[in-house]
């Protein structure tokens, strides 16, 4: 008999802020800088608000997964956001307009995983392989967003152009600052290094649930 495919479900939450007074929490808003085509193209199943209050959206792969997330992340900046990746089964019929409805292991995960956030500060967890699996690939991410989350909104932005292909001149056009100010924040930083890192970790997700197929 065939095994039933694993999904990437991604849940999060976004933190009321007294950095942000102003609507930028408010439900209409966050939707519609998620349904932009530039962070929905990504999903097998793009992003819904569940009845908590939370955001839920269904990957095929691990290809693009992470920097989706920091695509929200430049997206809502300054707010903090805790994300939590649940990998198993999808029980419920895949919605190719909205991930209104999702049941399963994968989603079950994804709730265990954000139901151990901490009451403040960007957090990423991932639930649903093997224990062994889980103990790679957790530290990697934990020390990816650990690293990052105290990074102003150009650092993100350049880094988020760099997975996107853009050169350094392109960067400094886009932004509307200095060529020798893009590479500053590339060296400092490490992006390359981060870049790296962010590939290589949907890589890895993608190959292992793939081997479960």
């Amino acid at each position: 008999m065939k095994a039933s495919p694993l999904y990437p479900v991604v849940l999060f939450k976004v933190l009321n802020s007294s950095k942000n007074p102003d609507k930028s929490t408010e439900i209409g808003h966050l939707s519609e800088i998620l349904s932009n085509p530039s962070i929905s193209q990504d999903l097998l199943s793009p992003y819904s608000r569940n009845q908590e209050g939370h955001f839920q959206g269904i990957f095929a792969s691990g290809d693009h997964l992470l920097q989706n997330l920091f695509l929200i992340r430049e997206n809502l900046y300054p707010l903090e956001i805790q994300f939590s990746i649940g990998i198993g089964e999808v029980k419920t019929p895949i919605n190719s307009v909205m991930a209104t409805q999702i049941e399963g292991k994968s989603i079950e995960n994804a709730i265990f995983g954000l139901s151990e956030a901490p009451k403040s500060g960007h957090y990423l967890i991932m639930h649903g392989f093997s224990k062994t699996l889980e103990r790679l690939m957790n530290p990697s991410m934990e020390l990816l967003w650990s690293t990052t989350r105290n990074w102003n909104h150009n650092r993100l932005k350049i880094l988020n152009y760099k997975l996107r292909g853009h050169s350094e001149a392109q960067i400094s056009q886009l932004l509307a600052i200095s060529e020798r100010a893009i590479y500053k924040n590339i060296a400092e930083a490490k992006l390359g290094n981060w870049k790296d890192l962010i590939l290589a970790v949907e890589e890895n997700i993608s190959r292992v649930l793939k081997s479960y197929q």
